[in-house]
Protein backbone atom coordinates (compact mmCIF):
# COMPACT_ATOMS: atom_id res chain seq x y z
CA UNK A 1 0.00 0.00 0.00
CA UNK A 2 1.15 3.48 -1.08
CA UNK A 3 -0.31 5.94 1.18
CA UNK A 4 0.41 9.99 0.82
CA UNK A 5 -1.49 12.67 3.07
CA UNK A 6 -1.12 16.32 1.79
CA UNK A 7 -2.07 19.25 3.92
CA UNK A 8 -0.67 21.03 6.91
CA UNK A 9 -1.35 19.36 9.92
CA UNK A 10 -2.80 22.84 11.12
CA UNK A 11 -5.74 22.28 9.05
CA UNK A 12 -8.35 19.65 8.74
CA UNK A 13 -5.66 17.23 7.57
CA UNK A 14 -5.30 16.63 11.56
CA UNK A 15 -8.12 14.75 11.43
CA UNK A 16 -6.94 12.49 8.51
CA UNK A 17 -3.70 11.75 10.01
CA UNK A 18 -5.32 10.78 13.10
CA UNK A 19 -7.50 8.62 11.35
CA UNK A 20 -4.60 6.77 9.76
CA UNK A 21 -3.07 6.56 12.92
CA UNK A 22 -6.08 4.66 14.53
CA UNK A 23 -5.75 2.34 11.15
CA UNK A 24 -2.32 1.92 11.68
CA UNK A 25 -1.65 3.07 8.17
CA UNK A 26 1.90 3.92 7.22
CA UNK A 27 2.31 6.73 4.92
CA UNK A 28 3.78 9.30 3.23
CA UNK A 29 3.09 13.01 5.06
CA UNK A 30 3.56 16.40 2.73
CA UNK A 31 2.86 18.90 5.22
CA UNK A 32 1.26 21.93 2.09
CA UNK A 33 -0.51 24.61 3.55
CA UNK A 34 -4.17 26.13 2.31
CA UNK A 35 -1.83 28.96 0.18
CA UNK A 36 0.95 26.57 -1.01
CA UNK A 37 1.20 27.79 -4.89
CA UNK A 38 2.23 23.66 -5.49
CA UNK A 39 -2.11 23.33 -5.14
CA UNK A 40 -3.11 25.23 -8.40
CA UNK A 41 -0.50 23.54 -10.31
CA UNK A 42 -1.92 21.32 -12.94
CA UNK A 43 0.12 18.42 -11.52
CA UNK A 44 -1.86 18.28 -8.41
CA UNK A 45 -5.32 19.62 -9.93
CA UNK A 46 -5.69 16.44 -11.06
CA UNK A 47 -5.49 15.08 -7.90
CA UNK A 48 -8.26 17.83 -6.35
CA UNK A 49 -9.76 20.11 -8.97
CA UNK A 50 -10.37 22.50 -6.19
CA UNK A 51 -6.65 22.53 -5.43
CA UNK A 52 -6.95 21.56 -1.32
CA UNK A 53 -5.91 20.33 1.78
CA UNK A 54 -6.43 17.60 2.58
CA UNK A 55 -5.73 15.83 -0.48
CA UNK A 56 -4.80 11.89 0.06
CA UNK A 57 -3.63 9.47 -2.82
CA UNK A 58 -4.08 5.54 -1.99
CA UNK A 59 -2.72 3.30 -4.11
CA UNK A 60 -3.25 5.60 -7.35
CA UNK A 61 -6.86 6.65 -6.05
CA UNK A 62 -6.79 10.40 -5.53
CA UNK A 63 -9.24 12.02 -2.69
CA UNK A 64 -9.93 15.03 -1.45
CA UNK A 65 -12.16 16.92 1.66
CA UNK A 66 -11.31 15.36 5.09
CA UNK A 67 -14.67 13.86 5.92
CA UNK A 68 -14.56 11.70 2.84
CA UNK A 69 -11.20 10.99 3.15
CA UNK A 70 -11.67 9.49 6.53
CA UNK A 71 -14.77 7.29 5.83
CA UNK A 72 -13.08 5.82 2.44
CA UNK A 73 -9.74 4.86 4.73
CA UNK A 74 -12.21 3.54 7.79
CA UNK A 75 -14.23 1.50 5.17
CA UNK A 76 -11.27 0.15 3.20
CA UNK A 77 -8.87 -0.66 6.41
CA UNK A 78 -11.39 -0.35 9.37
CA UNK A 79 -13.68 -2.96 9.21
CA UNK A 80 -12.34 -5.58 10.07
CA UNK A 81 -10.89 -6.40 13.65
CA UNK A 82 -12.91 -6.24 16.58
CA UNK A 83 -14.10 -4.07 17.78
CA UNK A 84 -14.09 -2.06 13.72
CA UNK A 85 -13.64 1.31 13.33
CA UNK A 86 -16.03 1.14 10.73
CA UNK A 87 -19.22 -0.18 11.05
CA UNK A 88 -20.04 -3.53 9.21
CA UNK A 89 -24.15 -3.20 9.23
CA UNK A 90 -25.88 -1.35 6.55
CA UNK A 91 -27.62 0.35 9.54
CA UNK A 92 -24.08 1.23 11.53
CA UNK A 93 -22.24 2.63 7.91
CA UNK A 94 -25.54 5.06 8.11
CA UNK A 95 -25.20 6.01 11.77
CA UNK A 96 -21.78 7.34 10.90
CA UNK A 97 -22.20 8.92 7.87
CA UNK A 98 -25.20 10.64 9.45
CA UNK A 99 -22.90 11.69 12.00
CA UNK A 100 -20.07 12.88 10.09
CA UNK A 101 -22.18 15.10 7.80
CA UNK A 102 -24.24 16.66 10.58
CA UNK A 103 -20.94 17.97 12.22
CA UNK A 104 -19.84 18.76 8.80
CA UNK A 105 -23.29 20.97 8.16
CA UNK A 106 -24.19 21.77 12.11
CA UNK A 107 -21.28 22.39 13.58
CA UNK A 108 -18.08 23.55 11.30
CA UNK A 109 -19.21 26.05 9.61
CA UNK A 110 -20.03 27.93 13.10
CA UNK A 111 -17.14 26.87 15.42
CA UNK A 112 -13.67 27.34 12.71
CA UNK A 113 -10.92 29.15 13.39
CA UNK A 114 -9.58 29.35 10.03
CA UNK A 115 -7.70 32.45 9.59
CA UNK A 116 -8.82 33.28 6.23
CA UNK A 117 -12.31 33.19 6.94
CA UNK A 118 -11.62 35.75 9.94
CA UNK A 119 -14.07 38.51 8.13
CA UNK A 120 -16.88 36.62 7.73
CA UNK A 121 -17.01 35.27 11.74
CA UNK A 122 -16.74 39.16 11.88
CA UNK A 123 -19.58 39.79 9.76
CA UNK A 124 -21.50 36.91 11.60
CA UNK A 125 -21.05 38.00 14.61
CA UNK A 126 -22.82 36.98 17.65
CA UNK A 127 -26.00 35.34 15.17
CA UNK A 128 -24.10 32.08 15.24
CA UNK A 129 -24.14 31.59 19.07
CA UNK A 130 -27.40 30.14 19.26
CA UNK A 131 -26.78 27.57 16.38
CA UNK A 132 -23.49 26.55 18.31
CA UNK A 133 -25.43 26.60 21.25
CA UNK A 134 -28.42 23.95 19.51
CA UNK A 135 -25.80 21.80 17.80
CA UNK A 136 -24.12 20.99 21.42
CA UNK A 137 -27.25 20.63 23.17
CA UNK A 138 -28.30 18.30 20.44
CA UNK A 139 -24.65 16.11 20.48
CA UNK A 140 -25.08 16.58 24.73
CA UNK A 141 -28.28 14.79 24.79
CA UNK A 142 -27.17 11.77 22.40
CA UNK A 143 -24.26 11.24 24.54
CA UNK A 144 -25.78 11.50 27.58
CA UNK A 145 -27.57 7.91 27.29
CA UNK A 146 -24.43 6.12 25.57
CA UNK A 147 -20.76 6.67 25.55
CA UNK A 148 -20.02 6.81 21.92
CA UNK A 149 -22.15 7.81 18.87
CA UNK A 150 -22.63 5.04 16.96
CA UNK A 151 -22.69 1.46 18.78
CA UNK A 152 -21.02 0.57 22.31
CA UNK A 153 -17.43 1.58 20.94
CA UNK A 154 -15.23 4.10 19.76
CA UNK A 155 -15.61 4.27 15.19
CA UNK A 156 -14.92 6.94 12.43
CA UNK A 157 -18.03 8.86 13.44
CA UNK A 158 -16.62 10.03 16.60
CA UNK A 159 -13.16 10.34 14.97
CA UNK A 160 -14.90 13.10 12.32
CA UNK A 161 -16.83 14.58 15.02
CA UNK A 162 -14.06 14.94 17.79
CA UNK A 163 -11.84 16.46 14.87
CA UNK A 164 -14.67 18.99 14.23
CA UNK A 165 -14.23 19.82 17.97
CA UNK A 166 -11.02 20.19 18.33
CA UNK A 167 -9.14 21.20 21.20
CA UNK A 168 -8.01 24.48 19.61
CA UNK A 169 -11.99 24.83 18.29
CA UNK A 170 -13.03 23.69 21.58
CA UNK A 171 -11.05 25.95 23.97
CA UNK A 172 -13.86 28.83 22.78
CA UNK A 173 -16.80 26.89 23.50
CA UNK A 174 -18.71 26.75 26.80
CA UNK A 175 -18.51 23.26 27.25
CA UNK A 176 -18.93 23.33 31.10
CA UNK A 177 -22.49 23.73 29.65
CA UNK A 178 -22.21 20.62 28.12
CA UNK A 179 -20.74 17.96 30.27
CA UNK A 180 -21.38 14.92 28.41
CA UNK A 181 -19.73 16.40 24.82
CA UNK A 182 -16.73 17.43 27.36
CA UNK A 183 -16.23 13.86 28.79
CA UNK A 184 -16.84 12.06 25.34
CA UNK A 185 -14.22 14.26 24.13
CA UNK A 186 -11.59 13.75 26.79
CA UNK A 187 -12.36 10.03 26.09
CA UNK A 188 -11.32 10.60 22.16
CA UNK A 189 -8.54 12.65 22.38
CA UNK A 190 -7.13 10.56 25.32
CA UNK A 191 -7.13 7.34 22.72
CA UNK A 192 -3.45 6.20 22.11
CA UNK A 193 -3.72 7.04 18.26
CA UNK A 194 -5.09 10.49 19.23
CA UNK A 195 -1.93 11.29 21.81
CA UNK A 196 0.41 9.97 19.42
CA UNK A 197 -0.83 11.97 16.01
CA UNK A 198 -0.96 15.61 18.52
CA UNK A 199 2.37 14.78 19.91
CA UNK A 200 4.18 14.05 16.53
CA UNK A 201 2.12 16.82 14.86
CA UNK A 202 0.88 18.92 17.16
CA UNK A 203 3.88 21.74 17.35
CA UNK A 204 4.79 20.91 13.84
CA UNK A 205 5.09 24.27 11.86
CA UNK A 206 3.37 24.20 8.23
CA UNK A 207 6.02 24.49 6.41
CA UNK A 208 8.63 21.05 5.50
CA UNK A 209 12.02 21.01 6.16
CA UNK A 210 12.26 19.65 2.64
CA UNK A 211 10.66 21.10 -0.73
CA UNK A 212 7.42 19.49 -0.86
CA UNK A 213 6.84 16.67 -2.96
CA UNK A 214 4.27 17.87 -6.00
CA UNK A 215 1.74 14.81 -7.46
Amino acid sequence: MTLIIYGSPRSRTMRTLWAAAELGLTYEHVPLTWDDPVLKTPDFLRLNPVGSIPTAVDDGFALSESMAINLYLGKKYGSVGAPPLYPNSPEGEAEVWRWSLWAQGHLEPWVQRDAKLAPLRLAVGDAAEPLVQAALATLDRILSARAWLVGDHFTIGDLNVAGVLSPSRAEHLALKDYPHVGAWLARCYDRPAARATRAKFGGRPDVSSRSPRTP
